[in-house]
């Protein structure tokens, strides 16, 4: 289990089983939920980032982990 806090600190990334789950810290809102080990899955959320209300750092960061956790979810 992993977790990031994006610059922002309004959102948070976390890897929770088998789920990487991005979200609003507070509210709990998911921007996005996938499974890091299926490359289609983690292709959908990086677009899904892309054009999500998030800030452009805070994308920029999204993209970053929800990569980290792909990489090491598909050794």
């Amino acid at each position: 289990m992993g977790m990031a806090r994006l610059p922002s600190s309004t959102y948070l990334i976390q890897q929770i089983g088998g789920q990487v789950i991005l979200f609003e810290d507070g509210t709990e809102a998911e921007v996005v939920r996938f499974d890091p080990a299926d490359a289609d899955a983690a292709a959908r959320a990086q677009k899904v980032i892309s054009e999500s209300a998030l800030s452009a750092e805070d994308k920029a960061f999204a993209h970053f982990w929800s990569g980290y956790f792909y990489a090491h979810a598909s050794r």
